[in-house]
């Protein structure tokens, strides 16, 4: 069974989805939270699979608690469940590590769906906020431009803005946990992010990274 915690400030909402989701024998809903601290205490007390997470809620919100609750154990899958179709809330709910974002306006047999897909490892985008997830994966939001293309050896390279940030932090000499607590992930996923950057850059090490960063002004 798919272990579910739900996370939102309205208390019937919370016991509709519960007893929605109760009906499905493949889906145990474990908890239930009205804050992003509750939720990060009862993800640790619980264990979920999927924490079906609410945005907007008082004294911490949803985008804080994606980000504490990916810091904790990153494998555990967050699917944002919102009334809002806003850019910015799409943009920073996907940014703290959100494996999905739908709207309240999903239908019960789409919500199951859309729960057994994101424990599959499968991203799930409202299609009502699909344009904006992908502004928000091309870092166009605000004007911004994200990541940095270059040529090595004849073969192109594409760094993403995290890939920079990690180099910038290598760079700066941070330890591992410094640059895990600063990404909101966990030191595991930092070091296949530090050997994905070493691999894409051509380099046997870190200080090979910092010396090539240096070099061809990365930083």
């Amino acid at each position: 069974m798919i272990k579910v915690l739900i996370v939102d400030d309205q208390q019937l909402l919370l016991d509709l989805m519960s007893r929605l989701l109760e009906n499905n024998p493949e889906i145990n809903v474990v908890a239930k939270g009205k804050d992003g601290n509750e939720a990060l205490a009862m993800t640790e007390r619980y264990q979920p699979d999927v924490v079906l997470m609410d945005i907007h809620m008082p004294v911490c919100d949803g985008i804080e608690a994606t980000k504490k609750i990916k810091a904790y154990n990153s494998a555990i899958k967050v699917l944002v469940l919102s009334a809002s179709s806003d850019d910015q809330d799409v943009h920073q709910a996907l940014s703290s590590g959100a494996d999905g974002y739908i709207l309240k306006t999903i239908g019960e047999k789409e919500l199951v769906a859309v729960i057994k897909s994101v424990y599959a490892d499968i991203e799930v985008i409202h299609k009502d906020v699909r344009d904006a997830a992908m502004r928000s994966r091309s870092g166009q939001l605000n004007g911004k431009t994200s990541g940095r293309s270059l040529v090595i050896d004849g073969v192109h390279v594409n760094l993403s803005e995290r890939d920079l940030d990690v180099i910038r932090m290598i760079v700066d000499g941070k330890s591992t946990t410094e640059m895990a607590e600063a990404l909101f992930v966990s030191e595991g996923r930092l070091r296949n992010i530090i050997t994905e950057i070493i691999q894409k850059l051509m380099c046997e090490n870190r200080t090979q990274v910092a010396v090539f960063a240096l070099k061809h002004h990365l930083v």
